[in-house]
């Protein structure tokens, strides 16, 4: 570099402000932000709950069968053309699903939004963050899932304005522009692949002859699999993305079956939302200073205590504290499995590793609300099915007592990480 030639300040933050708000505008494709169409959808295709229900299955599962094959893309062409792609391919299936007359139509559009939003839009984005951040990578992380957080969160209300000013058809067409007017042009402008190509450095350090950085070990997505760090990781994502979205979606049943009415229950999920805005942000913050397994060990007992507390969920401080504990376990898994992923397995097949690890996740939340339909018409209430289900976190947390980093084999290949005890 020549003396004279000006030296470019470092475009991390400004990415992850990008790559916070394409997370973010993953909320039409999100339990959270198909929820207040439900009514209407029943209502207007004259279909069923059980049918609602089922399409929004077969949508989510049959769209997190891409994940592996989204994941290997990023890692192949990069995130500024596969971020441009997904986001225009997002707005496009969002739009139509203002158009949607026909139960097959509906099923269609699920399996978009499921697959571009909730799926590949957040692969994306959280892959743009783990390529940018390297010793500040759960601090970054934290303040994207802050951030994401508390605007999804906001989303609820701001669809049903919409829908009650100008009908659930108009409310999907404006999320559809939204996408599109704000996300599509600023990643043609401003999205970068990676450090390496403005010749910077993750964290924005500048290379000095007297630090010599070690890099972490890179695992391809075959010895990934081969690890009990992989497995155990997923395996709590998985739990977590199951039972939240499984009692989520079932919302206003299991509060009113408590005794909280319709307009009390929609207030709960502002303690769920805190709860998930503070967790994000001190679950990523401590991933770069203390031990994964306390952390992944902590995140499960948050869902064991929110499963056990139901029993006295009533209108007040125990609907708060239930709700505040849910949205404890939804942030702190979101930001584990963001920093994680590329802190044990490294970066350079970082979008394939988690697009496999993401399509476990994305299906999980296809069969969390069949989980909890299912285990109510089996116990007959909401009470002992919480009571069961808080034994899927309890196996969890005693899997994540067990979880250490992964190692390469050094002298046998027949030996993988974390299969040494």
């Amino acid at each position: 570099m020549k003396r004279n030639e000006p030296v470019e300040s470092f475009r991390g933050w400004g990415l992850l402000g990008l790559s916070t708000l394409a997370i973010s505008l993953t909320l039409p494709g999100q339990t959270i932000g198909v929820s207040p169409f439900t009514d209407h959808l029943i209502e207007d295709l004259s279909i069923s709950a059980t049918s609602l229900s089922t399409a929004y299955l077969v949508g989510t599962i049959t769209g997190s069968l891409a994940m592996p094959s989204i994941g290997r893309w990023v890692d192949r062409v990069g995130v500024r053309k596969t971020m441009l792609l997904i986001a225009t391919a997002f707005s496009i299936a969002i739009g139509y699903m203002g158009t949607v007359q026909h139960l097959w139509m509906l099923v269609v559009g699920f399996i978009g939004i499921r697959m571009l939003g909730q799926g590949a839009l957040s692969l994306v984005g959280q892959t743009s963050i783990a390529l940018w951040f390297d010793e500040k990578r759960g601090f970054a992380f934290g303040l994207s899932m802050t951030a994401s957080a508390g605007l999804m969160s906001l989303g609820p209300l701001g669809l049903t304005f919409l829908i009650n000013e100008f009908g659930w058809r108009w409310a999907w067409i404006f999320s559809a522009c939204c996408v599109m007017v704000l996300l599509v042009p600023a990643t043609w402008r401003w999205m970068v692949d990676r450090p390496e190509s403005l010749g910077q450095q993750p964290d924005g350090q500048t290379p000095s002859p007297n630090h010599v950085k070690v890099k972490a070990e890179q695992f391809t997505v075959s010895e990934a699999l081969h690890t009990r760090a992989f497995w155990v990781l997923t395996g709590v994502m998985v739990v977590s993305s199951a039972l939240i979205t499984g009692v989520t979606f079932h919302h206003f049943s299991l509060m009113e079956s408590a005794g909280l009415t319709t307009a009390q229950a929609a207030t709960v999920f502002i303690p769920q939302m805190l709860g998930t805005i503070a967790s994000g942000f001190v679950w990523a913050w401590l991933t770069d200073r203390t031990s994964p397994r306390l952390l992944l060990v902590s995140c499960q007992a948050s869902l064991l205590a929110a499963h056990l507390s139901y029993a006295w969920v009533k209108p007040g401080f125990g609907a708060a504290l239930y709700s505040t504990l849910l949205g404890i376990n939804g942030g702190s898994i979101r930001a584990l499995a963001s920093a994680l992923y590329p802190k044990w397995f490294g970066t350079d097949h970082i979008g394939a590793i988690r697009g496999v690890a993401t399509a476990f996740g994305v299906g999980a939340s296809a069969v969390g609300p069949l989980i909890v339909a299912v285990g109510f018409r089996a116990t007959g209430d909401y009470a002992t099915l919480n009571f069961f289900l808080a034994l899927v976190p309890a196996a969890a947390f005693i899997a994540a007592l067990f979880v250490k980093a992964p190692r390469k084999a050094m002298s046998s290949p027949s030996l993988y990480s974390g299969e040494i005890s």
